[in-house]
């Protein structure tokens, strides 16, 4: 019995040594999606905003950026984009699509108006 339990041991981890070997892995790093500008929890004194950041990974080619709903325009895996806010919190949300692989961040950034 001890013999079937060693050779049953043996067996799974081999199997897990072998998944990276036949590409079953969870392709979570084959687009990353990164936020440089601004920073989540921002507060801001002006009304608009520079929404920036960039692409990472194996599958960045092709893939499009898009800053609440409106397409950003991408360049060397990276984008960039003026985003208007409304006086209080603003929740930006910035989407990376890639065929299948959907990615989504989400930066809150607070805007008071200077007082005059």
């Amino acid at each position: 019995m001890d013999k079937l339990y060693k050779l049953i041991s043996i067996l799974f981890v081999l199997s897990l040594l072998a998944l990276p070997l036949t590409g079953c892995t969870d392709g979570a790093s084959t687009l990353v999606l990164k936020v440089d500008t601004p920073k989540d929890g921002t507060t801001v004194n002006k009304s608009m905003v520079q929404v920036s950041g960039r692409l990472a990974g194996t599958q960045t080619s092709g893939t499009k950026v898009s800053i609440n709903g409106a397409d950003a325009p991408v360049k060397d895996d990276k984008y960039s984009t003026d985003v208007t806010l409304n006086e209080g919190k603003n929740v930006i949300n910035i989407d990376a699509t890639n065929g299948s692989v959907k990615l989504n961040e989400q930066v809150t950034v607070t805007y008071v108006p200077a007082k005059q």
